[in-house]
């Protein structure tokens, strides 16, 4: 198939999309408004340089249409609603659908009236809309996407990749804690490091490292030296794919503090490798996990109660054999490969249907 996909070039999801499709043969063309600093498949940048981004994205209509007419694509994927779902249902393209990030339906949509009503054209047009968890299925219809047209299916994990320690393997000290979110509000960092506080002064050795990066790592170095965790907690900043699966193969505890989510990539690359999850009780992550049977769920913004449940858990005589649940769980229900699989299949029955 020839697939015109309009996403966010250096993100991670659309790389991952972009190299699955084309590595199955498939033909496809990037049309994005941020350049991917290493293009690995064919790319254009489209729109108008401009510090709003409603002006920059709606200069690129004109870029998008001629890329139908002279790409001709059998169908059309757009990746986040508000701006790439816009173009999408713009580009008089007959055979086209959009993947919700969750953000885009769960907060973005709701911000008012405009971006509600956008939302629901958007959803309104869109031949298939693709969301990866429940809750945002809920979003979706609520929103006026028909039922009929929601796929709901996590992009998953590579499950082979990311492979749990061996019984032999299990690290020696202190249980390590590993945070792979992005720091920024909406995954609310400082409950966390605050949790980490009180159990330092509780005399709970750790060793917690937090890879990602963004606008409040300034906060969370503060945080870090009022807490005296300097050598306890170390700060990555972003990671390679590499480094991330050695993070992960060090680790025994998986963190998240998020206030709102759809199904999390980082959770389920968390499950796959085998680390025991505690996440906030959120509609997203409960898809993934039962409080006490794949891993601990606990009060958003609690950082008693996250200290609470990370304290139980570095002694939890079943620990491990929740930790092998929650991977059995990605393995049935998250595996990116066989997502891709039933993508394949959803958009060929696109483009016949527009045909």
């Amino acid at each position: 198939m020839r697939i015109l996909l309009l996403a966010h070039g250096p993100s991670v999801h659309t790389r991952r999309w972009a190299k699955a499709l084309r590595g199955r043969g498939h033909e496809i063309l990037l049309l994005t408004a941020v350049p991917t600093p290493f293009p690995e498949v064919p790319e254009r940048v489209i729109g108008i340089p401009a510090p709003v981004p409603a002006i920059r994205y709606l200069g690129a209509v004109a870029a998008v249409r001629e890329a139908v007419r002279t790409f001709l694509p059998d169908v059309v994927v757009a990746h986040f609603l508000p701006n790439y779902g816009l173009l999408a249902a713009l580009s008089g393209a007959r055979a086209w659908m959009v993947a919700c990030w969750g953000s885009d339906l769960l907060v973005n949509a709701r911000r008012s009236p405009f971006h509600s009503t956008r939302a629901r054209w958007v959803l309104g047009k869109a031949a298939l809309v693709h969301v990866d968890a429940k809750v945002l299925e809920e979003a979706a219809v609520s929103l006026g996407a028909p039922r009929e047209r929601v796929w709901t299916r996590a992009w998953g994990v590579d499950v082979d990749a990311f492979v749990p320690k061996a019984q032999g393997e299990a690290n020696g000290g202190p249980i390590r804690v590993l945070w792979t979110r992005q720091l920024e509000p909406v995954y609310d960092p400082e409950p966390f490091v605050r949790a980490l506080g009180l159990l330092k002064r509780r005399g709970q050795p750790l060793r917690v490292t937090m890879a990602g990066d963004g606008p409040m790592r300034g906060r969370i170095e503060r945080w870090i030296r009022d807490e005296d965790l300097e050598g306890d907690v170390t700060l990555e900043g972003f990671v390679s794919e590499q480094k991330l699966l050695e993070l992960h193969r060090a680790s025994d505890l998986y963190v998240s503090a998020s206030r709102s989510d759809s199904t999390s990539q980082s959770l389920l690359e968390a499950m796959a490798a085998g680390l025991f999850p505690i996440v906030t009780d959120i509609a997203g992550n409960r898809e993934w996990v039962t409080h006490r049977r794949e891993g601990y769920l606990v009060p958003v913004g609690d950082e008693d109660a996250l200290a609470l449940a990370i304290e139980e858990a570095a002694r939890d005589p079943e620990r491990r054999a929740m930790a092998a649940r929650a991977r059995a769980k990605v393995v049935e229900r998250g595996s990116f490969q066989e997502t891709i699989t039933l993508l394949e299949e959803k958009l060929r029955a696109l483009a016949k249907g527009s045909a």
